[in-house]
């Protein structure tokens, strides 16, 4: 018994790990996605155009009012750029209790000895 929980427990630290390190591949991966796109002069011209739209809707209020964003860069490049560490320990802090919670509920089923009596 001892050596199967313990077998069980090497495939959830393994599984784990390489969940670990799949969000931080994929995290690096869209970083450097989003930092090519969104930092050319053609996409800051655009974000520039899309501001200026919105400032010009405040004159001639509709139904739906949108509020003229602060940032003068698109918020995905501030994002990636300026707060990529918060986000990526974010993002394995919080898959990492998901993660844990799912392996002690799982664990808990398989070595549960309850039989259903019909």
């Amino acid at each position: 018994m001892l050596a199967k929980s313990r077998n069980r427990l090497n495939w959830w630290i393994s599984g784990y790990a390489m969940l670990v390190v799949g969000i931080i591949v994929v995290m690096f991966w869209q970083r450097q996605k989003v930092l090519q796109e969104y930092s050319t002069p053609t996409a800051l011209a655009e974000w520039k155009a899309w501001r200026d739209e919105v400032e010009k809707e405040q004159a001639n209020p509709g139904p739906v009012s949108r509020r003229v964003p602060k940032s003068v860069e698109p918020p995905a490049l501030v994002l990636m750029r300026d707060y990529f560490g918060v986000s990526l320990v974010g993002a394995v802090f919080f898959t990492s209790i998901l993660y844990w919670i799912i392996v002690w509920f799982v664990s808990g089923a398989l070595q549960s000895d309850y039989q259903f009596k019909t």
